[in-house]
């Protein structure tokens, strides 16, 4: 990215590169014109002189322009870190005292402090944070709706407006899923994942369907929703495509949402591998025994896709433990040194005992091993 001022540092090389050409250009043909004797000695001499004095008067001014520039940007960022410290601490004071706010318009280092604090604080104090902030005019629209702005600046905006989390965000922000730029896409979805309202789950579920988003970003968009995402994963498991599934369904685990454990059991029968072994694991978080799939569970263990298999036994102790003891006694003999590990683990959280006589008794010399090197670890 572009700091402050290289713009002219940029354009004073270009100068000073050009001269350094116009002056090389000028000794060549002089030089050349001596060779064959059409200048004179003065001439050339005058040419070189001019050359040197131009490349020492273009050093001079190239090494105090940069030795200028980090004085002033010294001076300006410790001016700038002092104006947020004072800032962080009235709007401190005004939070948890009766002091009144720093009055707008903010400068630039106020309102980073602004949204910093936004970010750390939680409940009532983030609330009135995001009180001032909603009442202050948005800062961030411009350069977001500007068409030849620069991508450095619009992801400072929708980074902004990420810490911010102001509902008025989310129509500047959904045009973004649907860019070109990867990076700004991302960026977008993060921004609309914070500021979306819980008044808003279908706009939201629908333009997260529609963006060409890979599927660990869409996860991390459903996580930030944090206590909004229900009614989106909601609508995601009803409509959502295979990498909307899957999303949705890891989400569910990793929020500990019970809510939807119900709407989570029949995908473990899915056709896809990838979203069965999301719905294991999102079952096995919750604690949730996927009532009426059973079934698919034990046929998942048959399968010929380790990772499949591995998911599948570590969800056997939330079923019937006659069909658990049973099958996890079975996949101590697994050909796959993790669907064995997974099941000696399980085994010694579900049935300790079973799995003592296991590391004497298998008749697998691998589950043996298994069993043993298990109950080594305890």
């Amino acid at each position: 990215m572009w700091r402050q001022g290289e713009w002219v540092y940029t354009l004073l090389v270009l100068g000073i590169l050009l001269a350094e050409v116009w002056a090389l250009g000028q000794m060549s043909v002089v030089f050349l014109g001596r060779f064959f004797e059409g200048t004179s000695y003065p001439q050339a001499y005058s040419a070189l002189l001019q050359g040197v004095i131009l490349t020492g008067l273009s050093l001079l001014l190239l090494s105090g322009y940069i030795l200028l520039y980090h004085a002033l940007t010294t001076a300006a960022e410790t001016h700038m870190r002092q104006e947020k410290e004072a800032s962080v601490t009235r709007f401190t004071e005004a939070l948890f005292g009766t002091a009144q706010p720093p009055p707008p318009p903010w400068s630039k280092p106020t309102l980073e402090a602004l949204l910093q604090m936004r970010e750390i604080l939680k409940g009532a104090e983030a609330q009135k944070l995001q009180e001032w902030l909603e009442a202050y005019p948005n800062p961030w629209e411009g350069p977001l709706r500007r068409r030849f702005a620069t991508r450095a600046t619009r992801l400072k905006a929708l980074d902004a407006l990420a810490q911010a989390r102001i509902p008025r965000a989310l129509p500047l922000a959904l045009p973004y899923l649907h860019h070109k730029d990867p990076l700004l896409r991302l960026v977008a979805a993060r921004t609309v994942a914070r500021s979306a309202p819980t008044q808003a789950p279908g706009t939201l579920a629908q333009a997260l369907l529609n963006a060409d988003l890979p599927r660990g970003a869409l996860l991390e968009v459903l996580l930030l929703l944090e206590d909004r995402a229900v009614p989106v994963l909601e609508q995601l498991l009803s409509r959502g495509n295979t990498k909307g599934l899957w999303a949705a369904l890891e989400a569910v685990g990793r929020l500990r949402l019970l809510a939807l454990a119900r709407r989570t059991a029949p995908f473990v029968a899915h056709s896809n591998p990838e979203v069965q072994a999301a719905a294991m694991r999102a079952l096995l978080r919750l604690g949730y025994p996927p009532e009426g799939h059973a079934d698919a569970v034990v046929k998942a263990l048959r399968s010929p896709q380790e990772f499949l298999r591995i998911h599948a036994v570590r969800l056997l102790p939330l079923l019937r433990r006659t069909v658990a003891e049973s099958e996890l006694w079975k996949h101590l003999g697994d050909p796959s040194f993790y669907v064995r590990r997974a099941a000696a683990q399980a085994l010694a959280e579900f049935n300790y005992e079973l799995l003592q006589r296991a590391a004497q008794e298998h008749p697998d010399r691998y589950g043996q091993e298994m069993a043993a090197q298990v109950l080594r670890e305890r």
